[in-house]
This record gives structure tokens, C-alpha cells and sequence, in this order.
């Protein structure tokens, strides 16, 4: 199909209001390559997290909208980005995942570059160009960046919508996730590769509580859980821009370190505190593609929080990069921050029993969303759950929220938002 016919045809066959959703947006090039210039190169994409580069020079090496970019502290302690790409032929400037420079030397003719963009040395420079090289115009191509409790990230875009509307009411719910106290990333992101559409991940963490039953029913069998449907009780919220959450609760519980109270008094309002002390799990999506994790186990018999981002990179139509965060309370003990880790290398890291079981169900819907058949037998996926209930009125986070997690309102949410922008 060209763009037009396939817009065309997308708008003629996706419904989010009714719950109607098309599977060919899983597999189908052309909708890949709208996403794109559409979505990704145009909108808010994580890049990753203040902690992770904490010293003058530190710097690591992320994608945006598959183009490799730098993000470097500077002596001034200012965060910035840059495409990865010399400005003189094109050369991959810098090929270590992270490490610690104030200058970056391009491995191919050797021109230097300061870690805040400006080209500083040419071999050679007065012979070659006779002294009239105007290094000034050559400066390393700068990435839009924003940031919000150490989060930080990244677009395209030279006049993107700011990063706190984009964000909206969603930060209350990142507040909690992620910003509840200062906290750390431990260790690299993990990556691997799943052979699945990027979708099926940010849809699963946005709203599908319903299949922890099925797909994760081994853990009630092995005990970690009471009951098959623990699941069900709790919120369903979304807010502007196609975010949303899911919100288990209640927990008779504190699942997060006791001598840390009084700092998340400090970082939240009492309404999220009170959230958070009688809260289960939280798990949700931030458009288009970071998922965010908390969820809690016994490590030898202990309680324990694990928190993780995650973010859906796409790679292709049919294949995404999986990078997963573990994140920890900074100022929490050095034994609860190990037992906090086996929570999470348990449960939802790349070997976790969670994830497996995940990647596995995404790999198999993307198979079955390709070729010819869905567009041969129109398939669609009936994404109707939870319209007959209405909104709660007494819940006290913002956004439009659902007393119970069973629900795909979010799901409807993220999909007309994400048909918003593929019009656009």
C-alpha cells in the first residue's frame, strides 16, 4: 500500500471507541514506516536516566528513533545530546556504550569534538584548508532534550509540544513509580531481542492485567500469589496522550523500605503516599513506548519492591529491542537494594518467570498478525472489556479511572491517541 491508501484504509478499519482494532497494525510495513516519521521522530522517547551518568564527562550512548545518539554530562554539569555523527564525513563518532570522556575523536580522519558539541581540533587544520575552515558551522548536530525526575529524554522534533503538557496528569503516577524518593538505576540496561511488534509490549503494560491468570497462572500454583485473579482488584486509570496505569491494591503490606517514610512524605502529597501504602503493584505506559514496573515478592521470606522501566524499541515490523532498567531507592540499605535485585532477576528480568512468559505471547501474536491474512479476512481484535462500567468519582489521582483492573479502557485510550497522530 502507498501512505495515503494506508491511512485510508486504517481510519476505514480502526475503531478504538468501539474497542475495534485491526491486526494488520502489527505487521504492516508501510504502517511501520508512518509510526516512524509519524510517532517516533516527532514525539517525547526515553533516553534513559540522570544516575546513569553521575560524574563531570560521563556519557552514554542511546537510540532515538533508530539513530544512535550521544548524551554526555559536561564539566558544567549540564546534560546534552548530540547525533552520533561526525560532521565532517559522516563517522559513527563514538562506538563504546558508555564511559567517560571531555572530548570525542571521530576514528575516521580524526577530527575532536568538546562533549558539549563544539568541533575543537582538525589534523592538520591550517596546511589542508589554508586557515579557512569556519569550525564554528561544524558543531555536532544537537538532540531536543527534556527531563523530569531523572528521567531523561529526547525528540526530534525542533518545536516539540513541551515535555510537562506532553506528560500531562501522568505525572502523578510517575511520581509514585519513579520518583517517590531519589532514585538509582543499578547496573546497565539489559537488552534482547524479541520477534514481536513494538505495540503488543506498551499495549500489554497499559491495561492487560486480565492475563495474569492465564499466562502467569503458575504463580498462584507456586504460591507467590493467593489466587489466580489477585489481579482483578484494584484501578484502572488513564490521562491525556494515550498514557495509563494499572493500580493493585489493597496491601495490608508495606513492600518499601520502613527507614524511607519520611523521604516519601517529603517527595509526595499525602493523597500519594497514603496510594502507595496501601499499594500492591503499579504497572504502566507511557506513550508511545516506556513501561513502567513496580511490584513486589518474598525474597527469603522477606517483602520486598522491585522497581523497572522498560522500554518497546522497535527494530522492525515484526521485531523490537527490549532495554530494561532495574531502579532502587537510593538511600536504601545495601542489603534490602540486593534483596531488591533477586526480586526483580526472579520475576521481570530477561530470564525472569514474568518476562519469558510475556515474550513468548508477543512472538506468537505478531506471527499470527502477518502476511496476507489479516488483510485477506479483515481480521480485528475485539478490545470491548470494561465499556459497560463508568469512571469511579472517589479516587484520588487524576485522570479518568475504573475500580477494577479487568478493563481494556486504557488500551482504547492509547490506540486513539496513537490513530491521532498517525492522522496528523
Amino acid at each position: 500500500m502507498t501512505r495515503e491508501e494506508a491511512l485510508r484504509y486504517l481510519n476505514e478499519t480502526m475503531v478504538p471507541e468501539e474497542g475495534v482494532i485491526p491486526a494488520y497494525i502489527l505487521s504492516d510495513p508501510t504502517i511501520y514506516k508512518l509510526e516512524h516519521e509519524k510517532i517516533f521522530m516527532k514525539t517525547w522517547v526515553l533516553l534513559g536516566h540522570e544516575s546513569e551518568i553521575p560524574n563531570k564527562n560521563d556519557y552514554m550512548l542511546r537510540d532515538l528513533a533508530g539513530y544512535s545518539v550521544i548524551i554526555s554530562r559536561g564539566q558544567d554539569e549540564e546534560i546534552r545530546a548530540f547525533y552520533n555523527m561526525c560532521t565532517h564525513r559522516g563517522m559513527k563518532l563514538c562506538r563504546a556504550d558508555h564511559g567517560n570522556k571531555a572530548n570525542f575523536t571521530c576514528p575516521y580522519h580524526g577530527f575532536n569534538f568538546k562533549n558539549t558539541g563544539e568541533l575543537i581540533g582538525v589534523p592538520l587544520q591550517n596546511d589542508i584548508y589554508g586557515g579557512k575552515l569556519d569550525t564554528s558551522k561544524m558543531s555536532l548536530n544537537k538532540v531536543t532534550l527534556g527531563t523530569y525526575r531523572g528521567l531523561i529524554f529526547g525528540t526530534w522534533n525542533d518545536n516539540p509540544q513541551p515535555l510537562d503538557d506532553f506528560l500531562s496528569d501522568f505525572k502523578w503516577y510517575l511520581d509514585i513509580g519513579l520518583g517517590r524518593t531519589e532514585m538509582e538505576v543499578v547496573g546497565p540496561p539489559q537488552k534482547f531481542i524479541v520477534h514481536s511488534n513494538w505495540k503488543i509490549g506498551s499495549d500489554n503494560f497499559v491495561s492487560d492485567s486480565y492475563h495474569t491468570m492465564v499466562t502467569h497462572g503458575s504463580i498462584a500454583q507456586l504460591g507467590m500469589v493467593p489466587s489466580a485473579t489477585y489481579s482483578k482488584k484494584g484501578y484502572q486509570v488513564h490521562t491525556d496522550n494515550g498514557h495509563g496505569c494499572l493500580i493493585g491494591m489493597p496491601n495490608p503490606d508495606f513492600p518499601f523500605p520502613e527507614e524511607l517514610k519520611d523521604e516519601y512524605k517529603a517527595h509526595l502529597t499525602p493523597e500519594q503516599y497514603d496510594l502507595i501504602s496501601n499499594m500492591k503493584n503499579l504497572i504502566g505506559t507511557l506513550f508511545p513506548n516506556l513501561s513502567i514496573l513496580v511490584s513486589h515478592t518474598k525474597v527469603k521470606g522477606q517483602l520486598v519492591s522491585n522497581t523497572t522501566m522498560r522500554l518497546w524499541k522497535p527494530v522492525g515490523p515484526d521485531k523490537m529491542e527490549v532495554m530494561t532498567w532495574f531502579m532502587v531507592e537510593k538511600n536504601a540499605s545495601e542489603d534490602w537494594k540486593y534483596r531488591s535485585r533477586e526480586a526483580y532477576i526472579l520475576t521481570f528480568s530477561p530470564s525472569g518467570i514474568f518476562e519469558q512468559d510475556d515474550t513468548e505471547v508477543f512472538t506468537d501474536i505478531t506471527a499470527a498478525a502477518s502476511g496476507v491474512m489479516p488483510f485477506a479476512k479483515q481480521l480485528t481484535y475485539n478490545y470491548t472489556m470494561g465499556m459497560h462500567r463508568e469512571p469511579v468519582t472517589d479516587f484520588p489521582g487524576p485522570g479518568v479511572a475504573y475500580g477494577d483492573k479487568f478493563s481494556e479502557a486504557n488500551s482504547r485510550n492509547y490506540y486513539r491517541y496513537w490513530l491521532n497522530l498517525m492522522n496528523s
